[in-house]
Formats: structure tokens, sequence, C-alpha cells
């Protein structure tokens, strides 16, 4: 386990085991997705539009 800070917060990850789209939530309770694998790299992960059943 390692702790990588962000922009976001940190995070407790193992980077081995991470893989692209991954999502994870920072110690600051944002949601991040692996969007780069080298360099490793975290973006906020995009909001779900609500489904209304249509």
């Amino acid at each position: 386990m390692q702790t990588l800070t962000t922009p976001y917060g940190r995070l407790d990850v193992d980077p081995a085991t991470l893989e692209l789209g991954e999502l994870l939530v920072s110690d600051d309770g944002v949601e991040l997705e692996v969007v780069a694998l080298d360099p490793l790299r975290f973006e906020p992960a995009p909001e779900e539009a609500e489904d209304w059943g249509e």
C-alpha cells in the first residue's frame, strides 16, 4: 500500500493493482477515476446523470 497525494486529497492504494477506469474515493470524499497508468493520473469521476427510466 502506498499513500498518493492528489489535488483532490490522499489515496491509499497499491499502484501495481490499479486499472484504467477504476474509481477510488480520496480522503476528502472526492470520487476519482484512474485516467492514465504511466504516469499514474487521476481526474474527478464524471457525475452520473439521473436515469428516470426512459
